[in-house]
């Protein structure tokens, strides 16, 4: 079977939608053998930055000497982003080889009860844990898919859990406030496991501390046992110092914006708490792989002249924080190419852009969950003065956006969908990408 085909197949999976709840995924990963067990692992939710704490987490612990599986999603271009080890993506025979062994097992289970058929987000947590498996990782990062509590992911007994800042997001899975999207965050925290949390806010911090003294699980907080300073930034990333267990100075990444100083922080802080199951991580492997982190598709600057900005920000809370970075950058006012997903804020996110715009670009992903480009030009008219396009092809949106800038420079944000096609088209246009991934 050809990759493309069966990647295809695996996407199908799609049409049985989004089911949370851990009864499937264990049923189905003990008939794998319960690949989850052979592998240590740091397990990371929360609404905005657990990509980048996963991606810094991992790459530090392969600086330390490990053999690092790192398990996120979605993808910007290609499906095996998702499962990597040190940095590489799983092969397409392995996709392959791994994935028609577990449909069978899949359908197995579906023909006993239509209630266990696999979604696709369950389907590949079991492929990538299975890979990990017989990879012989030493440890794995493990980005939660939606919430925490009840997402595929919650079968990992953790060393330690992480919390990255939590805001209003799928609001209809997760509850309609910060109290009630923080406590399923906050689900996957385990009986005794060490956690480590960058929430600052009262009504989310409340819900992580009550849960951790529930589980009786050790926590370390942002602010009290672990922090930030001297946070300088510019275009080419950020500079800052670390107090923790350690205290380290002029810590640099090529990460853009002050916000993945906490990412970074709260990365680290969950690191030193491995030195209490043996893995001690030095001052060095930790600026070592601070320095060589990659982070595709967030506030990534893939041109410089002209300037083009490629941002997955896609809740309110994530591009505000996007624009507070450009702002203190300089950078406005920006055209924007904006697309959204049907699920998310989309008044929010353009309200959170408005200071910066001189130009909106409406467009949207080729993708089934896409917020209609005329509906989200809707949003656009009623709250931007501005001047306003629509492109409902994405591609010709960054087209006509790269041809037509206003201000200083163009940037697309809204939706990783959406992110993810500028990778492509920009790997077209100009060859292959950076951002486009190992």
């Amino acid at each position: 079977m050809r990759y493309d085909d069966f990647a295809e197949w695996m996407f199908g999976l799609e049409r049985f939608g989004i089911k949370l709840g851990l009864d499937n995924t264990k049923e189905f990963l003990g008939r794998l053998g319960n690949p989850e067990r052979s592998f240590k692992s740091i397990h990371v939710a929360g609404t905005n930055g657990k990509g980048s704490v996963c991606a810094i987490a991992a790459e530090v612990l392969r600086a330390h000497g490990l053999k690092v599986g790192l398990y996120t999603s979605p993808h910007l271009v290609d499906f095996r982003e998702r499962i990597r080890i040190n940095n590489r993506r799983i092969s397409e025979r392995e996709v392959i080889k791994i994935g028609l062994e577990q449909r069978e097992v899949m359908q197995a289970m579906a023909s006993e009860s239509m209630e266990k058929q696999l979604t696709f987000f369950e389907f590949t947590t079991g492929l990538a844990f299975k890979y990990f498996e017989e990879k012989g990782v030493d440890i794995v990062v493990a980005e939660v898919g939606m919430g925490g509590r009840l997402d595929a992911t919650n079968v990992l007994v953790p060393e330690v859990s992480v919390i990255t800042r939590i805001g209003l997001e799928h609001t209809n899975y997760l509850g309609g406030t910060i109290p009630e999207i923080a406590r399923e965050k906050a689900g996957i925290i385990k009986e005794g496991v060490r956690a480590v949390t960058c929430e600052r806010k009262p009504e989310a911090l409340t819900v992580i501390e009550n849960t951790c003294i529930k589980k009786r699980a050790p926590l370390r907080r942002i602010g009290k046992d672990f922090d930030i300073s001297s946070v300088r930034q510019t275009l080419r990333g950020i500079e800052f110092d670390y107090r923790g267990k350690r205290t380290l100075r002029g810590l640099r990444t090529g990460l853009l914006g002050s916000h993945q100083a906490e990412n970074a922080a709260v990365a680290i802080a969950a690191i030193e708490e491995l030195g209490a199951r043996d893995i001690a991580v030095t001052d060095e492997e930790i600026k070592k792989g601070l320095s060589s982190v990659k982070w595709p598709g967030r506030l990534d600057v893939i041109s410089r002249r002209p300037l083009v900005i490629l941002d997955g920000s896609h809740n309110p809370d994530g591009v505000a924080t996007t624009a507070i970075v450009l702002r203190s950058l300089g950078l406005q006012p920006l055209t924007f190419v904006i697309g959204c997903m049907d699920d998310k804020d989309a008044r929010g996110i353009v309200r959170a852009l408005i200071p910066l715009a001189s130009k909106m670009i409406v467009t949207q992903a080729g993708y089934k969950r896409a917020l209609p480009a005329d509906s989200l030009l809707r949003v656009v008219q009623a709250e931007f003065s501005g001047e306003t396009v629509l492109q409902s092809d994405a591609r010709s949106a960054f087209e006509h956006g790269f041809r037509n800038i206003k201000g200083k420079g163009l940037c697309v944000i809204g939706s990783l969908y959406v992110v993810g096609e500028a990778v492509e088209w920009w790997s077209e246009r100009r060859g292959p990408a950076r951002s486009a991934g190992a």
